[in-house]
């Protein structure tokens, strides 16, 4: 059931009603693991609950454990809001994978406008639900955080990234915290700025004094705000809260989740999977049964000063002895943005490049597909999300669709590679006209190339703001459509067919493709010790997904991509044209020997 579209229909009650629920979780069967709920019938609530006897949260005479509220903002708040929502509200434990009895409190509201007007409403949860509910307890927070502040990403500047938090890790204090997913104006119009930008949706609680955890969580395709105070009763208090407009008639559905566990927060990870993102589609297969991914620029089988155009070629033969079981096609446009024609047999691409262009034609994509399959690997094909070259006969049509800044012009995308003929900009994927141009791109690459897979790069840069007129706001509900519609499309190629994003940890995109493959194979990346912190913070938007990243730098950072390979089951990256340019064929025989022997450790 789309969230929008919802209404709770059984018993509808008004705001002040009470509220539905579901009983008849008792408590664990192990003594030693036993979680106790209290549920008051008078309120048909959840107000209390303890784990092997200590109670996690304060006395509060039959308060709820979560309290959900929806109230219309403006002037006459609250007699606005009687005769302007219907909402009703729902509870119901739930038991997450790591647990042997329910330890999952879901508090759900159905709202509906039911007046004639358009209304600006808070929807918001708060618990008072603690590791140690004790007063002046000591909190500590393991955050999902997007890695763009460590890594001094400047294209995060809109959203405060300077002041980004790298560290997972966050120590409370009686200071006000907060914590955003998606844009912080996503979920507040007030608000553009945040220190701490999460993957995902989810924060978790610990406390020295305390084994048990206490994660929060909300729905992956609704952005939130997560806010910890402490109370005049020196009691913290955690509070999910959004902001968004309803049209008259309009319902949604908006949920929040308490998760109790007794590990890392990476059992949290697994209940928001479980409970709060719902995957659209079954898992490929092929997709996890590789450990190799190989990238080709357009390379030149004569190395960094020779013509491009037949290094992919060159490399191809050797596939099968470095294991490679994805092989993607990059720099093959003529260009950025402007990927495929069918009316457009062949055609320059890297016309940016020293050496000259290269020649490309439908027939040699398909070939090397072909060539690709009968080496024992899939073929991908490479796309950019945002991305388009000035030079191209597009231009003008989808100029009007580029990203604007706060000065009131359009941005330039940093990008000056051989594949550029002008320089770049910074298309905006709220643009309709782009987004639909991208997936009629997809959808021709699909029918005339026939991969297995088309790897979208940077899709992190669907997270920010536009502040062209008609479509000022953030990216990402463009973005999260995007994506479904895009996987729609490849999927309707065949049950196997794949579609990969390049989150590079700043962004949780991978939410809505088969799975990652972006390059983060950089000193400031996957070299930075807090990117590989355990719990790995990407694994939250992961998941059970594949994550099998390309890499440019693949010989300089061959150490690092190991790592990481054996800590979290990743896959490694090979590559030609770009930064390296031996690629395959000309590697050292030493180097070589190595690399596939490190390869064949992790298969």
């Amino acid at each position: 059931m789309k969230r929008r579209d919802f209404l709770l229909t059984a018993c509808a009650t008004t705001l002040h009603g009470a509220s539905q629920y579901q009983h008849g979780f008792g408590a664990g069967t192990n003594p030693t693991q036993r979680i106790d709920w209290t549920f008051d019938s008078a309120t048909n609530q959840y107000v209390g609950v303890s784990c092997n006897g200590t109670e996690l949260g304060p006395p509060r005479h039959n308060a709820p454990l979560m309290q959900a509220h929806a109230r219309v903002l403006g002037p006459r708040e609250a007699s606005n809001t009687a005769g302007a929502l219907q909402v009703n509200q729902q509870v119901i434990l739930r038991q997450s994978p790591t647990e042997t009895s329910p330890n999952v409190l879901q508090t759900t509201l159905g709202i509906k406008n039911v007046s004639g007007q358009t209304h600006q409403i808070e929807i918001s949860f708060q618990t008072v639900l603690s590791p140690d509910p004790q007063k002046n307890a000591v909190q500590d927070l393991y955050l999902p955080l997007n890695v763009a502040g460590m890594t001094g990403d400047k294209r995060f500047a809109s959203l405060g990234g300077a002041d980004f938090l790298g560290d997972g890790n966050v120590h409370l204090n009686d200071e006000e915290f907060r914590c955003h997913y998606l844009e912080p104006m996503a979920s507040d119009p007030n608000q553009r700025e945040t220190t701490a930008l999460l993957l995902v949706p989810v924060i978790d609680i610990s406390a020295t004094s305390a084994d048990w955890r206490v994660g929060i969580f909300t729905s992956s395709d609704s952005p939130m705000q997560f806010v910890s105070n402490v109370d005049s009763d020196e009691q913290r208090t955690w509070t999910a809260r959004r902001i968004l407009s309803l049209e008259p008639g309009e319902s949604l559905q908006e949920s929040c989740w308490v998760v109790l566990h007794r590990s890392d927060a990476s059992d949290a990870w697994k209940a928001f999977h479980q409970f709060a993102h719902v995957e659209e589609y079954q898992p490929i297969a092929w997709t996890h049964d590789f450990k190799v991914h190989y990238y080709d620029y357009l390379s030149s089988a004569d190395g960094e000063h020779g013509v491009r155009g037949d290094g992919y070629d060159a490399d191809l033969p050797h596939f099968p002895e470095f294991h490679v079981g994805l092989a993607t096609q990059h720099g093959y446009y003529p260009h950025l943005g402007d990927y495929i024609h069918p009316d457009r047999k062949t055609w320059q691409a890297m016309r940016g490049s020293k050496q000259g262009s290269a020649t490309m034609s439908i027939e040699k994509m398909r070939q090397r597909v072909a060539d690709t399959r009968n080496a024992g690997a899939k073929a991908g094909i490479y796309m950019h999300l945002t991305l388009i070259d000035d030079r191209s006969e597009l231009f003008d049509k989808f100029a009007d669709g580029r990203r604007v800044g706060p000065d009131g012009q359009p941005i330039r995308f940093p990008w000056s590679g051989p594949d550029v003929e002008g320089q770049c900009w910074w298309m905006s994927i709220a643009s309709k006209p782009w987004r639909e141009h991208l997936l009629q791109q997809a959808q021709w690459i699909m029918e005339y190339l026939d991969p297995d897979a088309i790897c979208f790069d940077e899709t992190f840069a669907g997270i920010g703001y536009d502040e062209a007129p008609g479509r000022q706001g953030p990216l990402s509900p463009h973005a999260i459509e995007f994506f479904r519609d895009l996987r729609a499309i490849v999927r309707s190629f065949g049950d196997d067919r794949a579609v990969f994003s390049s989150d590079c940890s700043r962004s949780a995109f991978c939410l809505w493709t088969d799975g990652d493959v972006g390059d983060h194979a950089y000193a400031n990346s996957l070299g930075n010790p807090l990117y590989t912190q355990e719990p790995v913070r990407y694994l939250a938007a992961l998941g059970d997904k594949a994550w099998r990243p390309c890499a440019w730098h693949f010989r300089q950072m061959w150490e690092p991509q190991m790592k990481l390979a054996r800590q979290v089951g990743a896959g490694v990256g090979v590559s030609n044209g770009w930064i390296e340019y031996d690629g395959l064929h000309a590697m050292p025989a030493a180097e070589k020997e190595k690399i596939i022997t490190d390869i064949e450790s992790i298969l």
